[in-house]
Formats: C-alpha cells, sequence, structure tokens
C-alpha cells in the first residue's frame, strides 16, 4: 500500500501494475486512482462552448476558450491547415528549471484548436469532441450522430435527445447506457429494446413499461404480463406530453424499481473485468464505462478498441500500449502523458494535440506530420534520442517522469472541465489549491426570461413563441432556450418541455450511475464476496453474476 500525495489515502500498487510501467521505465504512481483521473480530467473541457473570434482570421467561432483566456485560438478548420507553424514556437529545453513549468510557456504560446473536431461536420456547430456529425447541437464525445441534441458519449445513433452513454441506437430520450435501441425512453442499462418506457436493467424487451431486469418480453407493465390490448389501452391512456403525469410515473417507477435486485457490474461478454459499464471486455481490471478493452487497467470512457492500457480517460479506436493520457485514440501507439494525441501517433510524450502519424515526439503542442521534436523544435533522431534520455532523466529528479499534467498548467478554468463535474470543488477550495477558475458568464439574448414554474405542464399548451424566451433553469435558476428541431421533437413524440437547464439534466443523468469507485460488500443473496459500485449503504439489493441470472432467467 501507497499513500497518496494529493489526498493522503491508501492505495494499492500491484504487480500487474508495475509489469506495465516497466514498458515506460516509470515509477510507481504518487496519487491514488480518484486522484490521477481528477488530474486527467482538469486538463479536458467537454462542454463549456463560448462565442468568441478567431485569431487568425477574425471570424466568428465557437470555441471551449472563453474569449478572456490569454492565448490565441484558431478555428478547427484554420488550426489544422497550413496557415501557421507551430514549429515557430520552438524552445530550447533548460535543465535548471522544471520540465512542467517550461511546458506551460510553450503550451501558452501556441495557438489552440478552437473545438476538438476532426473532421467537418454538416450543421453541427455547438458540438465539441465529435466526428461525423450532421444536424446536431450541444452534444459531445461521439461519432456518427445525426440530428442529436443534448448528449454525452455516443456511436452511431441517430434522432435521439438527452441521454449518456449511447450506442447504435435510434429515437430514445432521456437513455442512459443503452445499446442497439429503438424508440426507448426514461431507460437506463438496456440492450436491445425497443418502444418502451421506463425500463432498467433490460434486454430485448418491446412493448414494456416500468419494469427491471426483464429479457426476451413484450406487453409487461411493472414486470406483470398484460395481453396487447390490454397494454395498449394502458398507454392510450398514459398522457406523456404533461409533465406532471410524467413526474409521477418517473416517482412510481423508481419506487418499483428499486424494489428489483441490481446485478454487481453492469455489463454484457466480459471476461475476467473489474469495474462497471463494461461490454466485450477481457482482462480489463478497475475500468469503468469502455467497451472491447483487453489487458487495460484503470481506463475510464475508452467507447472504442484498446489494448494494453493503463491510465487513459477517453477514447480508444485500436489504441495500444499508452499510459496517464486523456483524449487518446486512433490507431495511436505508446503515448504517455498525452492530450489529444491521436490518429495514428506514436511514442509520443508528454504532448498535447499532436497528431496525423506524428511519432517521437516530447513536450510538443500543435504537431501534425512531425517527428523527432522536443518543445516544437526539430532535430535529427540522433540528436532527439540523447536529449530525450536527458531530460527523461531530469523529469526523474524531479518527480516529473510519469506523473500527469499538474492541473495548474491546464489552458481552463476548474469548473470549465470534466473534473469539476466528477469531482465538485468550490471556487474557494480550487483558487486553494493553485488551480484555475473560470467567472467568464456568456450572456443568452431573448425576448424575455420565464422562470420554469411558469411554462404550460401539457406539450400541447407551449406556443411556438417559446422559441424566443430564455427559460430560468428551475434547480440552478440559469437561463436556457428551447431550439426548433427540438421543440418538433417533443411535440412529434408528445414529450414535456425539460424544465432545467442542459448542463443540470447532465448532472441528473450523472446522477443515476454509479461512480468511479469499487466497495467491497456481500451479494444479498448467497453472501459471496462481491466488488461493485453500489456502496453497502445503499438501499439496492445487490446480487452477484451468478445469482442475478438466476433471479432474471
Amino acid at each position: 500500500m501507497s499513500n497518496c500525495k494529493q489526498c493522503n489515502t491508501g492505495f494499492e500498487i500491484t504487480d500487474d501494475d508495475r509489469r506495465f510501467l516497466k514498458m515506460f521505465d516509470a515509477p510507481d504512481p504518487s496519487m491514488c486512482f480518484k486522484c490521477r483521473l481528477q488530474r486527467r480530467m482538469a486538463f479536458y473541457n467537454r462542454r463549456t462552448l463560448y462565442k468568441r473570434k478567431c485569431d487568425l482570421t477574425g471570424k466568428p467561432i465557437i470555441s471551449v476558450f472563453s474569449p478572456d483566456k490569454p492565448f490565441k485560438t484558431y478555428n478547427t478548420r484554420d488550426w489544422f491547415s497550413d496557415k501557421w507553424d507551430p514549429m515557430e514556437y520552438g524552445k530550447d529545453f533548460d535543465f535548471s528549471r522544471p520540465f512542467f513549468e517550461q511546458f506551460s510557456e510553450l503550451y501558452q504560446t501556441v495557438p489552440q484548436n478552437g473545438l476538438a473536431l476532426l473532421g467537418d461536420n454538416i450543421n453541427s456547430d455547438y458540438t465539441n469532441d465529435n466526428y461525423k456529425l450532421k444536424d446536431c447541437y450541444l452534444v459531445f464525445d461521439g461519432e456518427s450522430g445525426e440530428s442529436c441534441f443534448y448528449g454525452e458519449t455516443f456511436v452511431a445513433i441517430k434522432n435521439c435527445v438527452d441521454f449518456l452513454f449511447l450506442f447504435e441506437s435510434e429515437l430514445c430520450y432521456e437513455c442512459i447506457t443503452c445499446r442497439n435501441c429503438y424508440s426507448l425512453k426514461y431507460s437506463r442499462f438496456c440492450k436491445n429494446c425497443s418502444d418502451s418506457w421506463f425500463l432498467r436493467d433490460c434486454i430485448g424487451c418491446k412493448n414494456c413499461f416500468g419494469c427491471a431486469d426483464l429479457h426476451q418480453k413484450e406487453y409487461h407493465i411493472f414486470n406483470e404480463p398484460k395481453s396487447k390490448g390490454e397494454y395498449e389501452k394502458f398507454i392510450a391512456d398514459f398522457k406523456s406530453g404533461d409533465r406532471r403525469v410524467i413526474e409521477e410515473m418517473r416517482k412510481r417507477t423508481e419506487a418499483f424499481i428499486a424494489t428489483q435486485p441490481v446485478k454487481a457490474m453492469h455489463g454484457v461478454q466480459n471476461i475476467n473485468v473489474v469495474g462497471d459499464n463494461l461490454s466485450n471486455c477481457k482482462n480489463a481490471y478497475f475500468c469503468f464505462d469502455s467497451n472491447n478493452l483487453q489487458d487495460c487497467r484503470y481506463c475510464t470512457d475508452c467507447a472504442l478498441p484498446a489494448k494494453d492500457c493503463m491510465d487513459v480517460h477517453v477514447w480508444g479506436d485500436n489504441m495500444e500500449q499508452c499510459y496517464n493520457s486523456a483524449l487518446t485514440g486512433v490507431d495511436s501507439r505508446r503515448i504517455m502523458g498525452g492530450y489529444y494525441v491521436a490518429q495514428g501517433c506514436s511514442d509520443v510524450y508528454y504532448s498535447v494535440w499532436c497528431t496525423r502519424n506524428s511519432k517521437n515526439l516530447l513536450g510538443c503542442v500543435g504537431l501534425k506530420h512531425k517527428e523527432y521534436c522536443i518543445f516544437n523544435k526539430q532535430y535529427s533522431k540522433e540528436e532527439y534520442i540523447e536529449l530525450k534520455t536527458r531530460i527523461i532523466e531530469h523529469m526523474k529528479k524531479t518527480g516529473e517522469w510519469g506523473e500527469y499534467f499538474p492541473p495548474e498548467i491546464s489552458a481552463y478554468g476548474y469548473n470549465e472541465t470534466e473534473a469539476y463535474l466528477h469531482f465538485p470543488l468550490t471556487k474557494e477550495e480550487v483558487l486553494k489549491k493553485g488551480w484555475k477558475w473560470c467567472d467568464f458568464e456568456t450572456e443568452i439574448r431573448a425576448d424575455k426570461t420565464v422562470p420554469a414554474d411558469r411554462l404550460p405542464d401539457d406539450i400541447k399548451d407551449i406556443p411556438a413563441d417559446i422559441l424566443n424566451w430564455a427559460i430560468a433553469c428551475e434547480k440552478s435558476d440559469k437561463p436556457f432556450k428551447i431550439v426548433s428541431q427540438e421543440l418538433a421533437f417533443y411535440r412529434k413524440h408528445n414529450l414535456p418541455i425539460p424544465r432545467r437547464h442542459p448542463d443540470q439534466r447532465h448532472w441528473d443523468r450523472m446522477k443515476l450511475k454509479n461512480p468511479y469507485k469499487l466497495w467491497n460488500r456481500k451479494c444479498d443473496k448467497c453472501q459471496s464476496d462481491i466488488q461493485t459500485t453500489y456502496a453497502p449503504d445503499r438501499p439496492e439489493k445487490v446480487y452477484c453474476e451468478s445469482c442475478y441470472l438466476k433471479e432474471v432467467y
């Protein structure tokens, strides 16, 4: 056991951890899993967007960087173009100073990419960290989406609204961690389900309502079988467009679902895994919200395949042998301490936004198709190897080698990043640590601002000019607007207008997921030892895999 240098909590370093670390000649981690993850997340602004001007062309753009940030920001297409050269910002390494201090100076000097986009999207300006989008609005961390709004982490979805971890699905609303679903609403942890409402942990179900733990069922209400006519009459009488009816039914279904057992770990087709929300994984230890991992450790939100990786937050897609990085993927190999290092990169260390087959880089920012560079300066192969070796030894002496970039040098305020969502801190707590905070507020222009509780309850009573109003969130009082495509979706599917800001709705969905933490407890059926994301003091009946399968089949 070791004590975390940040929170002083004891944590285990296993022999398997050390075998992996030998690949990078890295020391034992100095922080626990939680603090290591927080550090990576503090570098990542996924969903806070601003209007500003491109510092290269002067044209208005949407960006993850607020206008008051002290560095240049370019439109994504211009940033990837040949209109500027990141090598012009190169600098020599000073062995009398720490690495991170010098890297921060380079990082703040090189122009930033306004949005994390790897290709051109169609009519999807207000999005970030996406690829292959069409007609989307405020969706983040995904690939292949069409006509989708207000969601995060997805692959291959269409006509979906207000979602979290959604894959190969269509016409889904308020769904969390669902896969291959169609016309599913207010549901979570479901697979291959369709035309259903308020489901939890169901597989292959259709025309079901308020059910949990059902497999291959149809025409069920609160787990009770009904005739087709009975079910259709129930749905016909269900006034889904009325907010009061929805809230009453949500409470009723949550009360019923709470009486049904839950499996210690969510996931399917896994072999030798520890964590939660894992699918098609093998030998994945302490991993969460990921798919198709093999021989990985402490990886989170890697929705696409990865192999032999440790301490990586977000991405995958044929990623191998990567360590202590965030936003890494697309055929990348041997990346350590990277942030947005992707698209065929290899042997890249402590670099940011280096892409397109770059390799053999150390401490670089914004490079494309480059090799043998340190702090954005070009070297010969021999010079690179000699200088890289010296810098690594220097970083070992300063205690920086193996650590992730400190939050102090992040380009964002802590409250703009994913860390704020998963590890909330007050402004005072953040500043006391020496980290950054962003006070910039985006102004919303509207004909008038209406408190959420003044809105009509039923969608049929919502006037068309709501598109010109700002709505004050019922929880945070933060104003937000409804867009025309969104209103059309609610009307078509007879759903009430949301009364909470999109960020608040996202936070509400996150609360329905368990944290990135495991507890030891007993199976509530057979009393065998289990590891689970359900804390021992929670009210759910938590079953081991064997007992759960016996219960539902």
